[in-house]
């Protein structure tokens, strides 16, 4: 299985800028959840901000502290339903997952390398596209 995806073009700081994020939905007790991930090799986990947390009702539990580049905060443990792709090319399991303690206006849904393992993961800048493929590792689907 390999996906591609070209970087989103989005406005950075008033200027136009790409970065490699990908569609994805995600799902916990029937609600979905349609929205992107920016993949982020510098992240170590999946990362979901708590608008996105509080509508899918996860369930939230061992508080502890994150670092990022603009400090530490709190954030919550819990696990969040992934899908990446289209009918035969889809990726398809729950992963674990951090939500930050706090409402941020300008949160994203972050795919750290958390999300990595389960593929071979190609950043081409020159072509502005991502590519993830399939790793040679077993994965457990989960439905």
């Amino acid at each position: 299985m390999a996906l591609s995806f070209k970087y989103r073009r989005e406005l950075f700081e008033g200027k136009p800028a790409y970065f490699p994020k990908i569609p994805v939905t995600l799902f916990n007790k029937g609600i979905i959840f349609p929205t992107s991930a920016l993949l982020d090799s510098g992240a170590t986990h999946v990362f979901i901000p708590r608008e996105i947390a509080n509508a899918l009702e996860l369930e939230l539990k061992n508080p502890d502290m994150a670092t990022s580049w603009t400090g530490e905060f709190k954030v919550w443990e819990s696990h969040i339903g992934v899908i990446v792709g289209k009918g035969a090319q889809t990726f398809r399991q729950k992963l674990p997952c951090n939500v930050p303690d706090d409402e941020c206006k300008h949160a994203e849904v972050v795919f750290g390398r958390s999300f990595f393992k389960n593929f071979e993961i190609t950043f081409d800048e020159q072509a502005k596209k991502t590519l993830l493929k399939k790793s040679t590792l077993k994965i457990n689907r989960f439905h």
